[in-house]
């Protein structure tokens, strides 16, 4: 990765840069593979629920497929959101310093 490219990627830490070492750097680039791979298994259980519905309304027919089709496509929907909900709220906390600990105060 080229120098330029490397500051660009820490630009959010720039107010704490004095203090961060290669450690501190290390541990942000593990904990942003962390969310991204949170938010693709969030995308693969949507996209699995979907794929359960449409084949639970194929093979059922009827009330019942459409009734078990749209519980699992409403149970989807509510993953997607939430999961978007949880690794933008991650991405925030770490961009900001903050740490979940101190926002519920323990």
């Amino acid at each position: 990765m080229k120098k330029k490219e490397q500051e660009n990627k820490y630009e959010v830490y720039r107010h704490r840069q004095s203090e961060l070492t290669l450690d501190d750097y290390l541990a942000l680039d593990r904990t942003t593979l962390s969310i991204e791979r949170t938010h693709l298994s969030y995308m693969r259980t949507v996209i699995s629920m979907i794929v359960a519905a449409i084949t639970l309304w194929k093979i059922l027919g009827g009330i019942e497929g459409y009734v078990c089709a749209g519980i699992l496509l409403i149970s989807s929907l509510y993953f997607g959101i939430r999961g978007r909900h949880i690794c933008s709220r991650m991405r925030k906390n770490i961009a900001f310093g903050e740490d979940e600990t101190e926002e519920n105060g323990i």
